[in-house]
């Protein structure tokens, strides 16, 4: 009987570990995901003792959504004024353990400065009033969504500064490319004179780009993919790779005014994505395409997705690849998103590298080759990059 007791009280004590850890678990992962949106603490270096504000560099703001974010995960309504107090994951642990009734075996004394939910004295009521009134804003907002919460914190004053800087530089840029674009030269030195300004607009805005590995000769043509992560892919996979390439893009670009007339003038192919006898007529062009001996460029997610992670590839790519009976090659892209983020115009300074894969020949043409190309494509782009697919 007695030791049924004690097996029983070890489960308890087992139980309640349990618990907590995956009540730290969901904090760090809530935190993590913020520290992400923020491009904070790129060594991964967060632990339950972080500073968040002082080691970390989350300011305010940021904090709030994590108030919010918090409150969703647990089910559990927090003090507004909290995350002026809760300064480690360890704290907003413990307060989510008060608003839970849950004594917190990390905080003591509830008067101590560092226990869950504790105002400091020299915390006045109009600093406290500034809190609340943050805590609304944020969900003013997220109401106003529909429910979602952003977890992005306002632009500081250097990220703005920056991106007026981008921008200015970005209107000669886009102005010189149209440029390219419609006058008489041919493909070959729009391409040179491009790649060139291309160049010098990127040492501007302190982007360094490298690129590992070579594609195969312009006498051996071939389907060249890679992950979509940021606007910038295309002018970075356009400008630093070693050998010409041919783009690929939808016609829903071909119509758009300024865009489109810069595609066409420096070689764009446009196929169509819908019904299945426009997708076979699709086919042709880009078998055309490579039969000439050009290297066909096609990002096979199909467009690009502020979450991080590789999507499902569409076929197109891998069809043209078993037609033409001609290698694919695998490109992975890192470092872009960081620089200009998908649904953003804030941009940033960084380093994009660029990782060529070795050549993957097709072993046939029938469907199950094409969707086996595919497949062993995604998983060679999913090393090369860094991302998990999704």
């Amino acid at each position: 009987m007695v030791s049924t007791i004690a097996a029983s009280k070890r489960v308890v004590v087992m139980t309640d570990d349990s618990d907590t850890l995956n009540d730290e678990r969901l904090v760090l992962r809530d935190i993590r995901a913020l520290l992400d949106q923020l491009q904070l603490d790129r060594d991964g270096s967060l632990t339950m003792q972080s500073k968040l504000t002082d080691e970390l560099g989350v300011d305010s703001l940021a904090l709030v959504e994590l108030c919010d974010q918090l409150e969703r995960t647990f089910d559990v309504s927090l003090p507004d004024e909290v995350f002026l107090t809760a300064t480690t994951p360890q704290h907003w642990l413990d307060a989510v353990n008060v608003a839970r009734g849950v004594e917190s075996s990390k905080s003591d004394d509830a008067n101590s400065p560092e226990a869950p939910g504790h105002v400091d004295q020299t915390l006045n009521d109009r600093t406290i009033a500034v809190a609340k009134r943050l805590v609304a804003v944020v969900r003013d907002r997220r109401n106003a969504h529909g429910g979602a919460t952003s977890t992005k914190s306002w632009p500081s004053v250097g990220s703005m500064g920056y991106t007026l800087y981008a921008w200015v530089l970005l209107i000669p840029f886009a102005v010189t490319i149209w440029a390219l674009a419609v006058l008489p030269i041919t493909l070959a030195q729009r391409r040179s004179i491009g790649r060139a300004v291309a160049r010098s607009l990127c040492r501007a805005l302190g982007i360094s780009v490298s690129v590992d590995g070579v594609l195969p000769d312009s006498d051996q043509p071939s389907v060249i993919t890679a992950n979509h992560s940021s606007f910038i892919d295309g002018l970075v996979l356009y400008v630093f790779l070693d050998q010409p390439v041919t783009f690929v893009a939808s016609t829903d670009m071909e119509r758009q005014f300024l865009l489109g007339r810069i595609m066409r003038g420096f070689g764009c192919v446009f196929v169509n994505r819908g019904r299945a006898e426009r997708s076979a007529e699709s086919v042709e062009i880009l078998v055309r395409t490579i039969r000439s001996g050009h290297h066909v460029l096609i990002f096979p997610e199909g467009s690009i997705s502020a979450q991080p992670g590789l999507r499902v590839f569409r076929l197109g790519a891998f069809e043209a690849a078993t037609s033409s009976k001609c290698p694919v090659v695998p490109v992975g892209i890192r470092g872009s998103r960081r620089v200009l983020r998908p649904g953003s115009y804030l941009s940033h300074p960084g380093k994009v590298r660029v990782m060529i894969g070795d050549l993957i020949v097709p072993a046939g043409s029938e469907f199950t080759d094409r969707v086996a190309l595919r497949d062993q494509t995604r998983e060679s782009i999913a090393h090369l990059c860094g991302e998990i697919g999704t």
